[in-house]
């Protein structure tokens, strides 16, 4: 028996019409979020044969991206994500999760991590006295890693405190990253949603650098979130939902499979934003300013990581380079006195691609395992060979292990571990998973033919959205 102490998840976007997590009415692309989707039920029964099982209440971490707060209305992607918490916590079953949940918010959902930062401010500032101290404090970007602040996730925790049953469990935020440490064995495991590999979300930092050639590029994570958070709020959390706006900026990322679409889009998108204030020139300027920086950042993500083969492209691997072994290794060492644990787990998400593998980073000593946890959307009108579903389970040794779920294409159940030739067997956690579970049995295998049915259809329903205008 495995005494498991995290199951992480991340990138279910749930609410996006693109998600194996969101329900569709039937013959249509239209969610239906008063339901769950077949994949999510089929998910949730299979997560809940391995906790089951475990000798330990396990803690859910939400590993970011877990609503999609950009691409659908805000009351639609709350709606589905408590269909989520009914399967995973019905009333009138004991609880097989802890009481607590973390969440470390990614770029679609970093709106709730801006909302839960600035309650938590206003609670601190409530508490000063203006008559005794007359300084308030500045305002917090990022959370420690080892030690985080204790802040409420404040949307995610109302939703799931609607259910009389559920009002004890606590939804805790930590944001950009978060660690536990097992200090007997010298080994720490790291969460990130990492969205930071990916230069786009860096952008404002590196325009900053680029303007200003003195100034050094972000050395902590409090840094780098303080210089690009508004970017990454406006564009992927915010932008998405704001009216008839948002529902052109959707179909633009959409559109994304075709360059002459974005372009078309983005020219008409322009025009009706800037709209006629009476000085042709003004409004020239106006729209070719907005014209680049909508073309910049559709083009980005078009040649993003997710619409790209392999685990990790070059540009890709390169961010993660630099963030381990500058924001992340900065961190550790301030935390815990310069004292770099031997043996370092990253788990992070945002590509959408599931994979182990061990990597080397300057400042660590030897290998790193890595995990990715993948995603539950279909991004592309193509068969993605890389792109599919896992959840990552960490156990109280902070052994680590990855439960692949499906890639397109191939939908079988996997276990994997991250390692190197220098390690000699598997681990105690991956052991147990692969021992434990017959996948060729119900549930596994009804996940296996509804997961490759639906996949087929979100293929079809992305093509037809790119045909509507």
């Amino acid at each position: 028996m495995a005494n498991i102490k995290y199951v992480v998840l991340s990138d279910l976007h749930i609410g996006a019409e693109n998600s194996l997590m969101t329900n569709l009415y039937p013959d249509t692309y239209e969610t239906d979020p008063t339901k769950p989707s077949p994949v999510m039920i089929q998910m949730v029964k299979c997560l809940r044969e391995v906790v089951a099982k475990s000798g330990t209440k396990p803690t859910l971490v939400l590993n970011g991206d877990i609503m999609e707060l950009s691409l659908t209305s805000t009351h639609k992607a709350a709606m589905s994500f408590q269909r989520l918490i009914e399967l995973l916590m019905p009333a009138g079953e004991e609880l097989l999760f802890n009481d607590e949940i973390l969440f470390i918010p990614g770029n679609h959902d970093h709106n709730l991590w801006e909302t839960s930062r600035f309650n938590a401010y206003l609670d601190l500032i409530k508490e000063d006295d203006p008559n005794k101290n007359k300084n308030i404090l500045p305002e917090l970007h990022a959370t420690r890693m080892f030690t985080p602040q204790s802040i409420k996730a404040s949307f995610l925790t109302d939703l799931i405190h609607n259910y009389r049953h559920l009002e004890n469990i606590k939804v805790n935020t930590m944001y950009p990253a978060f660690a536990v440490e097992h200090k007997s064995i010298s080994r720490c495991v790291i969460f990130s949603h990492a969205h930071f590999v990916e230069s786009m979300y860096q952008l404002l930092s590196t325009m900053d650098c680029m303007i200003s050639p003195d100034r050094v590029p972000p050395q902590t994570l409090a840094e780098l979130e303080k210089r690009n958070f508004a970017w990454i709020d406006f564009f992927w959390s915010v932008l998405g939902r704001s009216g008839i706006v948002g529902k052109d900026v959707s179909l633009m990322y959409d559109k994304m499979q075709s360059p002459k679409q974005i372009e078309e889009m983005v020219d008409r998108f322009s025009e009706n934003l800037v709209g006629d204030n009476g000085n042709f020139i003004v409004k020239w300027i106006e729209k070719e300013v907005l014209e680049d920086v909508l073309n910049f950042a559709f083009q980005k993500m078009a040649a993003s990581e997710r619409n790209q083969n392999g685990y990790l492209t070059p540009g890709t691997l390169e961010g993660l380079q630099k963030y381990m072994e500058v924001q992340i290794l900065k961190q550790i060492e301030m935390e815990l006195s310069g004292m770099i644990p031997q043996n370092i787990t990253f788990i992070f998400g945002h590509t959408h691609k599931p994979f182990a593998k061990d990597m080397k980073f300057k400042g660590y000593h030897g290998w790193v395992n890595v995990y990715n946890s993948g995603g539950w959307v279909v991004d592309t009108t193509t068969q993605m060979p890389y792109h599919g579903g896992a959840a990552i389970f960490v156990d109280e040794d902070l052994n680590t292990a990855s439960l692949q779920f499906y890639k397109e294409g191939s939908y079988v159940f996997e276990v994997e571990e991250s390692m190197n030739d220098s390690v000699d067997g598997h681990n105690a956690l991956y052991n147990w998973l692969s021992t434990s579970f017959d996948f060729s049995f119900s549930p596994w295998t009804d996940f296996q033919r509804i997961a490759e049915d639906e996949v087929k259809l979100r293929h079809k329903y992305l093509k037809e959205i790119i045909k509507t205008e």
